[in-house]
């Protein structure tokens, strides 16, 4: 018996769509709560640190200026050789003394920031290997590193921010200087206070995370940031008198500035015109006929001389974390 064929039952091809699944996005926000959760402990060691530090400061400003207030009541400006005058000295002295111990505290602040904060952000995750789970497809390598720099760099913002303000209520208290070590333009008042300690702090943190993406281990990159931090710290303090332009005056007699001015060089100017610095006069005296010169500071350029170098650091701290961005984009799993 024949079979016909085109009565036989035929399949019918039905076309199936597949729906490609894509994987789940994990937003920025969810990124920077989970940056917050994981560094909980160290960002309420680092509030407590502040507390801590916020104590020597405020009592280390109020003597200053207790001490400062009690001179200058006292007017012992031209009457130095007076007892009393002797025993404010000292006493003034002692504050001004302490209140340099509390500026180095302060300095220590942008290298703590950099080493605790910044240098293990990335070489603590290659270390231990987190780095491959991190950087899943659900959450991109960029995205993982701007929830933490959301997180650490906010705190070191805030931390910067709050240690400027103690220096400067220090750096006040102290105004008008009386020392020459006071002065706001001296190395270390300069870099304890104001736009500079808040700049540098960012800087720090800035400089450790991008060791921490090109060295990958935590103690290197701690060890590399500090000393990048400290050579742009005493490259800016070097170059501090050449952020504004210098003033010069010619006065009646030498060394007729106010106690904040910075005095950059001094000397005579003789008839015709040439500049010696007193160095250079002979032993019987200057040229006959010389007249004094001095360029120096003024006391309001301090300001605009820290604004200029807060700049110059956050400048550098921007471009430290676009490389730390390039950088993580270019390693590999």
């Amino acid at each position: 018996m024949s079979v016909d064929r085109m009565s036989a039952p035929t399949l019918e091809q039905v076309p199936l769509r597949v729906r490609e699944e894509r994987p789940v996005r994990v937003g920025l926000l969810a990124v920077t709560g989970e940056a917050l959760h994981h560094h909980r402990r160290l960002l309420a060691l680092l509030g407590l640190g502040l507390l801590v530090l916020a104590g020597p400061v405020l009592t280390t400003a109020d003597s200053v200026a207790s001490a400062h207030s009690a001179w200058s009541a006292a007017n012992c400006g031209g009457a130095r050789l007076a007892d009393v005058c002797q025993a404010l000295n000292l006493d003034l002295t002692g504050a001004v003394l302490s209140a340099e111990d509390v500026q180095l505290a302060l300095l220590a602040v942008p290298l703590l920031v950099g080493a605790l904060l910044g240098a293990p952000l990335l070489a603590r995750e290659y270390e231990q290997g987190t780095y491959r789970l991190a950087w899943t497809q659900a959450v991109p390598r960029g995205r993982w590193l701007t929830g933490r720099l959301l997180v650490l760099g906010g705190a070191s913002v805030l931390t910067g921010a709050v240690a400027a303000l103690l220096g400067t209520r220090l750096y006040l208290a102290a105004s008008p200087a009386v020392l020459r070590e006071s002065s706001g333009y001296a190395p270390l008042p300069f870099n304890s206070f104001g736009p500079v300690l808040a700049a540098g702090t960012v800087l720090a943190f800035a400089l450790g995370v991008l060791c921490g993406a090109l060295w990958r281990r935590t103690l290197p990159a701690i060890a590399a940031s500090v000393a990048g931090f400290g050579g742009v710290a005493l490259l800016l303090t070097a170059l501090r008198g050449d952020l504004q332009p210098a003033r010069t005056i010619f006065p009646p007699h030498g060394y007729d500035l106010r106690p904040d001015d910075w005095l950059m060089a001094d000397g005579v100017v003789t008839t015709d015109g040439h500049r010696l610095s007193y160095a250079q006069c002979e032993p019987g005296g200057c040229p006959a006929g010389s007249r004094t010169f001095e360029i120096y500071h003024d006391a309001g350029q301090l300001w605009a001389t820290q604004w200029t170098a807060a700049a110059i650091m956050l400048a550098l701290a921007a471009t430290a974390l676009l490389l730390s961005y390039r950088t993580v984009g270019r390693n590999r799993l």
